[in-house]
């Protein structure tokens, strides 16, 4: 669908998503038309009656027409049913393709794009605007085809009757098409306005509700409140401009139609007076007046409709149309996605080496570059520790192996095979990845373990991987051990319980390259400790890759490298490194000296 959204018009759009529902419209259509031809008849059958009256002695003719009007009212009754089952199932249906359509698109785009777009305003796009889609899907189409019969069909019924008095009272009408012009352009403006203040206002919403533990740790209630309401009159605003339009324009089309019946009343009882109709003839000739002033109704229902469908169909078409993570890159400039897919066909590594050479890497705006010429050699099997200062580009230089991020110049080879010649899918299969900024699911503990997992419901694989993860002890405290319910983000979680349930999870991934950003900085040393000794034992065959800035979380690593302003500055094993008495001996000895002050407090 994304290169078709490239060059979809919002019209093409609602094209391609009626498509599978093909049948259903027409048979909607079928019954539509039924009770359309059921609609239009009863005036005719009432003009029979009352001339029947008129002549006399015609009680037949009489109850024949009452037999009628029963007929025709059982079948509307019975396709109107059909008609709503049809189209109105088949906007449901288009409105669920669409909404999974962009998740689905969503979860496939690259980090940077995440980067730049507000949460709240992707949330509005999935909610308000496939509503506004869907009205158009299902009501916008069935009012257009219903009022587009009585255009087709009254007239000519009224020129049966009288052609004198249905040019007559035509007369008005002709004012209806210029108002549509004049006012088309404005509803569409205004209605994207309004669905841009709709985003904004949701995005607050999520920003301060996601992050209420600061608002209200900084007692900052009152100013968020402010900054909320100032949004929401930005919105009320946009929608009273966007009412304003629609309150002009709806009265217009009701005083067309009322001069329209003004003008029959006074031509139509001259012409029945003078005899030139019969007084059946004329009181058919009004119903089917106020059958045509639905349609002219309907036409501004329509256009208000259809203009708010377009605007939110050219936000939904916006996200189609962000180009994906492709299957050899995830790019933070789309440009290098093109030299990445001249690659012929992706292939696999044949083995978990790694190694990086003369590794740079900029940040799309920064100033001075996060990496700059890191090369190393990682043998499979083996850990790495990495380390230095905050801010040094430990956390980036993992995102660059996981390929979240394209290298602006270097290699990084897995298996002796340049990781660019690696589908991405298949790449990022062989990492289990346990971020700095732990993030829960609003699922069961069981489920976030074993998220990677096709099956979920194996309590036991899931409490052995808790257990590894330090996390035996505190799951005897929780109400529902393994099946406890975590809140949202895991709130009901303490810090360091978040980390090890999300270290859990990435050990019951089972990949082969572990990969662990400082992931237990909210535990304390011993249990980190215990921790990193079980991941040891359980991982004797697996690479693992660890971010600390606890050296002793690091010292039994086969090879360790210091970071510092994106740079290698010292590398090797941790007794190589203490007998160098550079930047990580003095790192390492002022925390022993710490710790050793802890203890004796």
């Amino acid at each position: 669908m994304n290169q078709q959204a490239q060059t979809h018009t919002p019209q093409k759009f609602f094209i391609e998503l009626l498509k599978p529902y093909r049948r259903h419209l027409f048979y909607g259509f079928l019954s539509l038309v039924i009770v359309d031809i059921a609609d239009i008849l009863p005036p005719i059958i009432l003009k029979l009656a009352i001339d029947a009256i008129e002549r006399g002695n015609e009680v037949r003719t009489i109850f024949y027409c009452g037999i009628a009007l029963i007929a025709t009212a059982s079948v509307q009754a019975v396709f109107r049913f059909f008609w709503r089952q049809f189209f109105l199932g088949t906007s449901h249906r288009s409105a669920y393709d669409l909404r999974k359509q962009l998740f689905k698109h969503l979860l496939k785009l690259p980090f940077h794009y995440f980067s730049r777009t507000r949460t709240g305003d992707i949330m509005s796009r999935m909610t308000n605007d496939i509503q506004e889609i869907r009205f158009m899907l299902g009501i916008g189409i069935l009012v257009a085809l219903d009022a587009s019969f009585y255009f087709l069909t009254v007239p000519f019924i009224m020129l049966w009757l009288s052609p004198e008095l249905t040019l007559i009272t035509m007369l008005p009408f002709l004012l209806i098409p210029v108002m549509v012009v004049m006012v088309k352009n404005s509803i569409h403006n205004r209605s994207r306005d309004v669905q841009a203040r709709l985003s904004d206002l949701s995005s607050k919403a999520e920003e301060n509700l996601s992050g209420i533990r600061v608002v209200k740790g900084f007692r900052n209630e009152e100013s968020e409140i402010s900054r909320f309401n100032s949004c929401g009159l930005k919105y009320v605003s946009d929608k009273i401009r966007l009412a304003n339009v629609e309150s002009l324009f709806h009265p217009a089309l009701d005083m067309v139609i009322a001069t329209g019946m003004v003008v029959l009343l006074y031509f139509g009882g001259n012409m029945v007076i003078a005899g030139t109709i019969t007084l059946g003839s004329f009181m058919a000739f009004e119903s089917y007046m106020l059958k045509l002033s639905w349609p002219m109704m309907a036409i501004g229902w329509i256009i208000n409709i259809y203009q708010r469908s377009m605007a939110s169909a050219e936000r939904c078409l916006q996200i189609l149309r962000e180009p994906v993570a492709q299957s050899l890159v995830d790019v933070a400039d789309p440009s290098a996605s093109s030299a990445a897919m001249a690659v012929e066909k992706p292939v696999e590594p044949a083995s978990y080496d790694i190694e990086v050479s003369d590794l740079c890497f900029s940040y799309p705006g920064a100033n001075q570059p996060a990496l700059k010429n890191i090369s190393f050699t990682l043998p499979e099997g083996k850990t790495l520790g990495i380390t230095g200062p905050v801010g040094c580009g430990k956390s980036t230089l993992l995102r660059m192996l996981m390929k979240m991020f394209t290298p602006d110049h270097g290699q990084i080879n897995i298996g002796k095979t340049d990781s660019r010649h690696i589908d991405l899918l298949a790449l990022r299969q062989l990492f289990a990845y346990v971020p700095q900024e732990t993030f829960l699911f609003s699922e069961t503990i069981r489920e976030n373990i074993l998220f990677a997992l096709d099956n979920k419901d194996q309590s036991e694989q899931a409490r052995d991987f808790a257990a590894l993860s330090g996390l035996a002890g505190d799951l005897e405290e929780f109400p529902g051990k393994l099946e406890t319910m975590l809140g949202e983000r895991g709130v009901n979680l303490s810090g360091g319980q978040k980390q090890r349930v999300s270290l859990a999870r990435a050990l019951a991934a089972n990949r082969p390259i572990l990969v662990l950003d400082d992931c237990t900085s909210a535990v304390d040393t011993e249990t980190e400790q215990q921790i990193l000794n079980s991941l040891r034992k359980q991982s004797q065959r697996r690479t693992c890759i660890i971010v600390s800035h606890r050296m002793v979380s690091l010292q039994n690593s086969d090879l360790i490298i210091y970071l510092d302003n994106g740079e290698v500055v010292e590398t090797g094993s941790h007794e190589e490194l203490l007998r160098l008495g550079g930047r990580y001996a003095r790192a390492w000895e002022r925390q022993r000296i710490k710790a050793q002050l802890e203890e004796s407090v």
